[in-house]
């Protein structure tokens, strides 16, 4: 995946210039040393961050080396060719083992980083199985030494963090093959788009006769009403309707990628299971590092096991990814192993970061890499796309447009990633799908350092691509949406079990569960060889793979019945909510039936 840097926003521009030359500045001028894409972290612009002094050289320190994978230009049509009836590779998915071989780092190259690594007084060091990183253990003395950098102590909002204040480099042999080191510092986390929501009188948007008035009484959700709005299932009014014999996503497993101690989250699932008559959902979890005891997000990840599986209805097995905590690090460890476990059909990851900062640590290189493998395996990862509109996500201020600095949020910025925005959804009496409009909170844009994917060019009989930015190659963000509820009413609220107690929760946090769902079903209906969602949505969207499929203009959306409500915050970088029914109804003849 190439990732590049574009000057839209003077403050980003000025962030990223100084802390780069600054970084630049400070690299060993030895010849032997090799720059990697983890930069010096900008410490001196982050509000109210003291220096104590350097690391303690004994401090134990658990690294992440991200390695460059194999033929990276040949990843997308090798996507291309999974979707082009006639082509071998028409309707398969590679195997971790098949990815390793083609786009892993070669074994060679792996046996070159454990030396250097074990040479440089390193231990524990365990290559996953995609060769795509390798983990492992050392005091910051002589993690400092093994990849030239310097290492301080901050205190930062009365905690202690530390951070690498030069760039982190590697031999010149290794030059090409390390592309990043994780775990250099612990400052930034991502955090979720969580809204908690109130009820309250509602203002219609609705102007006949181009819909018809909603029912205001509808602002809280259950699992079955979900299924309704989103053309799943059939109201007790209609029981005779298109969807009435839509399958479950009985046969799909999904996965959330998570952190923390979850127990909590699998009683509440139970009571959620038991209080809307669900079948109970066999549950794994998976611990992709030590074991942590925070409880912080517990209330996101009720959110995102609740919701996905209600609104499929039942799902034949969920399984947590669980990160030890929410660094880049940890959470790229926890999305490694969902991805080389590859159980999964789909995971969901209700969170995010400025997709500058894993830009900066590198971040955003390796866990690309980890989503296209996902991709080829015919796995889909969804992530919300934040709550700040078309700013990047600053905690504390969900709901708020334009409240942060103006950038889209990672990981929904990643091209092998779908980007879940966010709807206020309108509905009959009955839950039936009145209509959508999207919600000024719904985050969005074109990327400042991803490029647009094939599948966001498609322009049909159009003469633009679907996603406008893609003319200049910039990723656009999102490509779905589905109910976020709202941060002043709640509209479409998701009622969810939180601590054994009923609790209104919504914002993109819903969305992307949502969405993860509602693909589950479709995928259950295709005997699960759908593959990757991406390049198959924008194709039914805008043309579609056989003459018959409908067709957008330009880049005007609705009036086709797959795709209903404009999702992002500039109401043009994407698709819409999709009526699951209608998208289940257009896939090829030729997908499993």
């Amino acid at each position: 995946m190439t990732v590049r840097r574009r000057a839209k926003n003077t403050t980003i521009l000025v962030i990223f210039t100084l802390a780069f030359w600054a970084g630049m500045g400070s690299s060993n001028a030895v010849a032997q040393w090799a720059s990697t894409a983890t930069k010096a972290f900008p410490v001196q612009y982050v509000t109210n961050m003291t220096l104590i002094g350097a690391l303690p050289s004994n401090t134990s320190m658990h690294i992440v080396v991200g390695l460059q994978g194999q033929n990276p230009t040949q990843i997308q049509p090798t996507l291309q060719a999974m979707l082009t009836q006639g082509n071998p590779l028409y309707g398969t998915s590679f195997t971790v083992p098949q990815f390793a071989a083609q786009f892993g780092a070669t074994s060679a190259q792996v046996s070159a980083v454990k030396s250097y690594l074990k040479s440089s007084g390193l231990s524990n060091v365990s290559v996953s199985s995609n060769q795509l990183l390798i983990e492992v253990t050392g005091m910051a003395g002589r993690v400092q030494t093994a990849f030239n950098t310097s290492l301080s102590e901050y205190s930062l909002n009365g905690t202690t963090v530390f951070a690498n204040t030069t760039p982190a480099q590697v031999p010149a042999s290794l030059s090409g093959i390390v592309i990043a080191v994780l775990g250099l510092n612990n400052v930034v986390q991502l955090h979720t788009d969580l809204g908690t929501l109130a009820t309250g009188p509602q203002t219609s948007p609705c102007n006949p006769p181009q819909c018809n008035e909603p029912d205001l009484s509808n602002e809280t959700f259950t699992p079955q009403q979900y299924q309704i709005s989103y053309d799943a299932a059939c109201p007790s009014d209609n029981a005779d309707c298109a969807a009435k014999d839509f399958p479950t996503a009985k046969s799909t497993k999904i996965g959330v990628i998570a952190e923390g101690d979850l127990t909590q989250v699998v009683t509440d699932l139970r009571t959620y299971e038991t209080t809307y008559s669900l079948p109970q959902v066999p549950v794994t979890i998976v611990n992709a590092g030590p074991a942590s005891s925070d409880t912080s997000g517990a209330d996101e990840w009720d959110l995102d096991s609740q919701t996905s599986t209600g609104i499929a209805q039942q799902v034949s097995h969920l399984y947590f990814y669980v990160a030890t905590s929410m660094t880049d690090s940890d959470i790229g460890l926890a999305i490694n192993k969902a991805v080389t476990a590859n159980k999964v059909k789909a995971f969901n990851m209700s969170f995010g970061e400025c997709e500058f900062f894993p830009y900066i640590d590198g971040a955003m290189l390796l866990d690309d890499q980890l989503f296209s493998e996902a991709a080829l395996q015919g796995i889909t990862p969804f992530a919300s796309s934040d709550d700040q509109g078309s700013a990047c996500p600053v905690e504390g201020t969900n709901g708020v447009p334009l409240s942060g600095p103006p950038d889209t949020s990672y990981p929904a910025s990643s091209p092998y990633v779908i980007a879940s925005g966010g709807t206020l959804l309108f509905t009959n009496a009955d839950y039936t799908y009145d209509f959508e409009v999207a919600a000024d909170f719904s985050g969005g844009g074109p990327s400042y350092f991803e490029t647009s994917p094939f599948w966001q060019s498609y322009t049909g009989s159009g003469t633009l691509p679907i996603v406008p930015s893609s003319e200049v190659g910039d990723r656009g963000v999102p490509d779905v949406s589905m109910c976020a509820g709202g941060f002043e009413l709640a509209i479409c609220a998701a009622n969810i079990i939180v601590d054994g107690a009923s609790e209104l929760i919504g914002g993109t946090s819903l969305s992307s569960p949502l969405s993860m769902g509602a693909w589950a079903r479709i995928e259950t209906a295709h005997k699960n060889k759908v593959g990757f969602a991406a390049p198959l949505i924008y194709q039914l969207a805008n043309g579609g793979p056989t003459p018959s499929s409908p067709v957008f203009n330009d880049v005007t959306l609705g009036g086709n019945g797959l795709y209903t409500a404009l999702p992002g915050y500039d109401y043009v970088t994407g698709l819409g909510s999709w009526d699951i029914y209608n998208v289940n109804k257009q896939l090829p003849s030729s997908y499993p039936q």
